[in-house]
């Protein structure tokens, strides 16, 4: 494809974004011409601009230049709902909220977020939420490390799981052993919140840090990826390509942030079936072929063909 035939593809792609944009600014608008609430006229507006200005630019860019298009509208996004889980009362949205939710209180907006971000989403989009949305992702793909080229074999995953059932254990003990009934609703809620970011955001970056791989804490120890690794073996958008138009430069495998052997998918005529993958596109965008892009279709994931780093490489 020619570079003026990129670049009109591109701007036609984006005219999608710029008319939802002008719909929402335009319901807006009309929420305030009526009367009704400016915060939620104001959440309606920025949803539109996330919409436009986001999602259009990063269509409009040329494709390596996406990956920075794609950090600047997670932090779109997720401040906003960051903000949002912050000021709106509704609830802890830590991942012990949704415990407290299901166990002690009734936290309908907690559960409603789970239920649509971790459970319905990730059977139609997969694991978007951790590519494009994530609050805690958002400040670990500014970290230098980007890249990590391996994941680290053995039991290192098995951390997530450990971190998801240490949390509900210590959830039922509060709440059956020593009938604790905060930790969700209220300034009680706020405060498990509030910690449960910091503890996460530190955790996150040490990790980041000491592993050279941003993604770390999203690799092995994130309990929100259990849930949204089975809900996401069903989703019916995934990664695909073409086995033919491969160049088997294996740059999708060496950019790839969660370390998935993209090209072995292809060389099986298969979608890319990981449950570790967040749609990201990086791999689509790396490709110096072409030979990689989104598709809609129903098929069951979850086989995991993952770059683990060499066993002389880790003696070193």
């Amino acid at each position: 494809m020619a570079e003026n035939e990129r670049k009109f593809y591109r701007l036609k792609n984006a005219l999608i974004p710029l008319a939802v944009m002008a719909i929402m600014w335009a319901a807006g608008t009309g929420l305030l011409l009526a009367g009704g609430d400016i915060f939620a006229a104001g959440l309606v507006a920025y949803v539109g601009l996330i919409a436009g200005v986001g999602v259009g630019v990063y269509l409009v860019l040329p494709q390596r230049k996406r990956p920075l298009g794609r950090r600047l509208l997670m932090l779109m996004v997720g401040a906003l709902l960051l903000a949002l889980a912050l000021i709106s009362h509704h609830g802890n949205m830590q991942f012990e909220g949704l415990f407290f939710a299901l166990v002690a209180v009734a936290a309908p907006y907690v559960l409603l977020h789970y239920l649509l971000a971790k459970i319905a989403g990730p059977l139609i989009l997969g694991r978007v939420w951790c590519g494009w949305a994530c609050w805690f992702a958002m400040i670990f793909d500014l970290l230098p490390y980007p890249y990590s080229r391996f994941r680290i074999p053995g039991r290192w995953g098995m951390l997530r799981y450990v971190h998801f059932f240490v949390s509900l254990a210590a959830v039922l003990l509060l709440v059956f052993g020593f009938d604790y009934r905060g930790g969700v609703l209220g300034q009680s809620g706020l405060e498990w919140f509030v910690a449960g970011l910091a503890a996460y955001y530190a955790i996150g970056i040490v990790m980041a840090m000491v592993l050279k791989d941003n993604r770390a804490f999203c690799k092995y120890l994130c309990p929100i990826s259990v849930p949204l690794k089975v809900t996401s073996r069903f989703a019916l958008l995934k990664v695909t390509g073409t086995a033919e138009k491969c160049g088997d430069c294996a740059a999708c495998v060496e950019m790839c942030p969660m370390n998935i052997r993209v090209r072995d998918y292809l060389e099986n005529n298969e979608r890319v079936l990981s449950t570790e993958c967040t749609l990201c596109q990086t791999c689509i965008n790396v490709c110096p072929h072409d030979s990689l892009r989104l598709s809609f279709a129903f098929d069951r994931g979850g086989k995991e063909y993952i770059d683990f780093e060499p066993p002389r490489q880790r003696r070193r």
